[in-house]
């Protein structure tokens, strides 16, 4: 009899204490790189450097994974290699949506950066799988960078966007 209490008390505690954790639905969420809008093939690099560099950064923001998992941007590119899809085709977007899909991602952190006047003008976005479109109030949008300071970018495009990541 002392036995059964105890395994029912242990059961409740556990249930207690796990069911709340087991039942917050974070947010899944990929960071792709960001789309270089200038041309210039010289700037590709930093396409994987942002999203590399914001990966990281909201990495750290939620270590335990409370609010949002990452989903790492080798397992989209490793359904991408499944499926076969050549990354010169046009349609590679499209296709990238799809693997981003299949692996049950809600939202998606990227954004584009183009060069004016010598500077680079960078914006972040969090999209919405389901309608493809941005979060209209969490972005970071026109940021001035000369290209050596590029990655001073990152701070302010999370400061921006994690609100849009954190549970109310």
């Amino acid at each position: 009899m002392m036995k059964k209490n105890i395994s029912l008390f242990v059961l409740l505690f556990f249930v207690s204490t796990l069911y709340p954790i087991l039942t917050i639905a974070q947010i899944r969420i990929v960071c792709l790189p960001f789309e270089n809008m200038d041309g210039n093939q010289k700037y590709n690099i930093y396409c994987y450097q942002l999203q590399d560099s914001i990966d990281k950064s909201l990495r750290l923001e939620d270590p335990e994974g409370i609010h949002y998992t990452i989903v790492a941007l080798d397992s989209v590119e490793t359904l991408l290699a499944e499926m076969n899809i050549d990354p010169t085709n046009p349609q590679y977007p499209s296709d990238m949506l799809k693997a981003v899909k299949m692996l049950n991602v809600q939202k998606i952190i990227s954004g584009n950066f183009n060069v004016h006047a010598n500077r680079m003008l960078i914006n972040g976005y969090i999209y919405d799988i389901e309608t493809n479109l941005p979060d209209l109030k969490n972005q970071a949008r026109d940021i001035f960078k000369k290209e050596e300071q590029i990655m001073e970018a990152v701070p302010i495009i999370l400061r921006k966007i994690l609100p849009g990541l954190m549970k109310n």
